[in-house]
Order: structure tokens, then C-alpha cells, then sequence
């Protein structure tokens, strides 16, 4: 290419730039010509434009008004819900409470029936080791059939307690086979 070609090149596109320019505006919308413009116009124009922002504020105040009221919704609904949390909570402790006292009266009968089981083997065994002195004073067959009728475990905690092997032995001779073999194996 040559200079001269170059330089009209150049011409051409600096002389159709602005009519390209002009042609891009007009298509967009961003330009636009009036003929005739007056003022009566002028003053109408302003007023459209006035109507177009205000209609613009109203529905952007319209658009907040709805969003305010969402949140007011919203505020509302997380207050009633922090209410009824509160409100669970409150029945929660409640109920905590309740079971700690059951628990604590629950320690306390416990104790109180641990002291009376401490109580009643004492007492058993007492009334154990009478029972072995009375059937030890007594003649053999007479202990032996009152014996007979008593419990198997009762019969082995009465013969255990006896002192005299002698007394013992002829009582246990007198008893029926099936109740004395039973006592041989609960005797200790």
C-alpha cells in the first residue's frame, strides 16, 4: 500500500465517523430531534418529566412500603416465636425442678428403706437364734414334726443355729428323707 492510499483511508473513516456516531444515537434512543420546540412545549416537557419521577418515587415508595411491611411481619413473627421459646423454656426449668425434687425424695426413701432392711435381718436373726434355743430345749420328735411344716430355708437358718451337733442330728434323723436331704444342701 501506498502512502496516498493510506491517507484517503484515513479521510474516509475520519469524514464517516461522526455520521456512524450520529446513526448509533439516533438507533439507541439516546438522540432525538424536535422540530418546532416552543415554550409552551418546554413548560409541558418539564411537567411529563416531573410525572415520570414522581411516578417513579411513588412506585419505589410503593415497592419500600411493601418490604417495610414484610419486615414488620417478619419482626412480629420472630417476637411471637421468642415468646413461645421463652414460654418452653420457662416449662423446661419447671419440669427440671420437678425432677430434682422427685430425685432428691427418691434418695431420701431409699435411705430411709436401707435403714429399715439394715433393721429387719437383725431383728431375723434374733428371732432366729430364739426359735434354735427353743427347739433345741424341746425332744426331738416334737421339734422334728413342728420342722416338717416350716420352710425348707427357715428349717436349715434354725438347725445352723443350734449349738448341740447331738440335738441336731436326732432331729434331722426324725424328719422325712426328701426334707432332711433339701436341708443337707441349704446348710452352710
Amino acid at each position: 500500500m501506498r502512502k496516498s492510499d493510506i491517507i484517503a483511508i484515513a479521510a474516509v473513516a475520519l469524514a464517516t465517523f461522526p455520521v456512524i456516531y450520529v446513526a448509533m444515537l439516533f438507533v439507541t434512543g439516546t438522540l432525538r430531534l424536535e422540530y418546532g420546540f416552543q415554550q409552551q412545549d418546554e413548560e409541558q416537557a418539564v411537567k411529563v418529566e416531573e410525572v415520570r419521577h414522581s411516578a417513579r418515587r411513588d412506585s419505589l415508595s410503593a415497592q419500600n412500603t411493601k418490604i417495610f411491611e414484610a419486615v414488620q411481619q417478619e419482626r412480629a413473627e420472630l417476637a411471637r416465636e421468642q415468646e413461645r421459646l421463652a414460654e418452653q423454656y420457662s416449662r423446661l426449668e419447671m419440669l427440671q425442678a420437678e425432677i430434682e425434687r422427685g430425685r432428691r425424695d427418691l434418695v431420701s426413701e431409699r435411705t430411709q428403706l436401707e435403714s429399715k432392711m439394715a433393721v429387719v435381718p437383725e431383728a431375723e436373726v434374733a428371732r432366729i437364734r430364739k426359735l434354735a434355743k427353743i427347739y433345741e430345749a424341746m425332744k426331738p420328735g416334737e421339734a422334728a414334726a413342728i420342722l416338717e411344716t416350716l420352710p425348707d430355708a427357715q428349717v436349715a437358718q434354725i438347725l445352723s443355729r443350734m449349738g448341740d451337733d447331738r440335738q441336731k442330728g436326732r432331729i434331722m434323723s426324725l424328719l422325712t428323707k426328701e426334707k432332711a436331704g433339701r436341708i443337707n444342701r441349704l446348710i452352710k
